[in-house]
C-alpha cells in the first residue's frame, strides 16, 4: 500500500512539472507580416517601433536646389580697335552657328540697305519694279535665314541681340533646371557658383536668359547664367554646380527618407492602422530634408520616413 502511496505521489509532481513546462515554453505571438495585393499592402499584428509615420501637410519651404552647370563661353576684348567681342565657346558646333548667325545679319543688314535703294529709285522713275521685287525677296531670304538661327540659339537660352553687342570679361554658363522650378528662376537674380576647378570657392553669377523650350524628355529648360569674369579664370568647358535659391509655398511636402526608388519609379508607404499600403508618387524638387509631391498623396496621409527600406523589401521581395 506504501508503494503505491509513492507511485501515485511521484506521479502527480511529474504531472504538475509537464505543465509549469508547457507555461515556460509557450510560443511567444508571431507578428511577421501578411503581404497581399501583389506587394502594395503590408499588414502588421502590431506595428513595431521601428517603422514612424507623420501626416503630410502643405507648407512654405524655401531652399536652394543644385544643378549641373557647364562654362559654355568667355567674352574676350578683341585686338583690333573698335572690333566686335570675340565669343569663344567650348563647342565647335556653337562656333560655326555663331559664325553663319553674324553672316546671315551681315546680309539681312546689307539686303535691307538694298531694298531701301530699289525702293527710292523706283519711286524716282530710276529703277524698275523688277528690281524693286527682287530686292524684296533677297530681303525676305535673309531675314528667314537670321531667323532659323536666332530661334536654334533661343532654345539654348542665348538672346540673338547679346550675339551681337557681348560685355567682354564675362563668362556664360548653362544649367538644365526642371520645369516645375521655374517659377523661381527669374533673369537679372543672382546664383552662387561653384567650380570643381576652385574647391572652396564660391561665385555669384546672375541668370541672364532662360530658355524657351522644355525638353520632352528631361523636362528641363536651360538657364544661361552670366559670371564676372575680368580675372580670367574660367574657362569654356569647365564644370560647375549652379545653386539656385527656390522659394515654395502651400505645397504638399514630405521627408526625403519617405521615398524609395524602384526601376525609374519613386514610391510612398501610407499607413492606415496596422497597415502600409504602396503608393506611387510624382516628386518635385528637394529642399533641404524634404521633397514635394506634385501627385499620389492627400493632405493628412500618414506617411512612412523610418523603416521605408525594410517596407521596400516586403513589398518588392528584394
Amino acid at each position: 500500500m506504501r508503494i503505491i502511496l509513492i507511485i501515485a505521489y511521484i506521479s502527480i509532481v511529474f504531472l504538475f512539472s509537464c505543465k509549469e513546462k508547457k507555461k515556460e515554453q509557450a510560443p511567444v505571438s508571431n507578428n511577421s507580416p501578411q503581404i497581399t495585393n501583389g506587394g502594395k499592402l503590408i499588414t502588421f499584428l502590431q506595428v513595431s517601433p521601428n517603422f514612424q509615420s507623420l501626416p503630410v501637410s502643405k507648407n512654405a519651404l524655401d531652399g536652394t536646389f543644385t544643378a549641373p552647370a557647364i562654362v559654355i563661353a568667355n567674352i574676350l576684348k578683341p585686338a583690333a580697335y573698335a572690333a566686335t567681342p570675340i565669343i569663344l565657346f567650348d563647342n565647335p558646333d556653337l562656333t560655326q552657328l555663331y559664325s553663319s548667325y553674324l553672316q546671315s545679319s551681315a546680309h539681312y543688314k546689307q539686303n535691307l540697305d538694298f531694298l531701301a535703294r530699289a525702293r527710292d529709285m523706283y519711286e524716282h522713275q530710276a529703277g524698275t519694279g523688277r528690281e524693286l521685287k527682287e530686292a524684296e525677296t533677297d530681303l525676305t531670304e535673309a531675314a528667314t535665314d537670321m531667323a532659323e538661327k536666332e530661334a536654334r540659339f533661343r532654345m539654348l537660352g542665348i538672346k540673338p541681340e547679346e550675339l551681337k553687342h557681348p560685355k567682354p570679361g564675362n563668362a556664360w554658363l548653362m544649367s538644365d533646371v526642371p520645369e516645375s522650378i521655374l517659377n523661381n528662376i527669374q533673369t537679372g537674380k543672382k546664383v552662387s557658383i561653384e567650380f570643381s576647378s576652385y574647391p572652396g570657392q564660391k561665385f555669384t553669377g546672375l541668370v541672364s536668359a532662360i530658355g524657351e523650350v522644355i525638353d520632352n524628355n528631361t523636362r528641363t529648360v536651360k538657364v544661361r547664367i552670366s559670371l564676372d569674369n575680368k580675372e580670367n579664370k574660367v574657362r569654356p568647358g569647365m564644370y560647375a554646380k549652379a545653386n539656385f535659391y527656390v522659394s515654395v509655398n502651400n505645397t504638399l511636402s514630405i521627408p526625403v527618407s519617405s521615398v524609395v526608388a524602384v526601376q525609374g519609379k519613386n514610391y510612398i508607404f501610407i499607413k492606415k492602422g496596422n497597415s502600409f499600403t504602396r503608393q506611387e508618387v510624382v516628386t518635385g524638387q528637394q529642399l533641404k530634408d524634404q521633397i514635394l509631391v506634385l501627385s499620389g498623396v492627400t493632405n493628412n496621409d500618414s506617411v512612412a520616413y523610418k523603416g521605408t527600406m525594410l517596407l521596400k523589401g516586403l513589398s518588392f521581395g528584394y
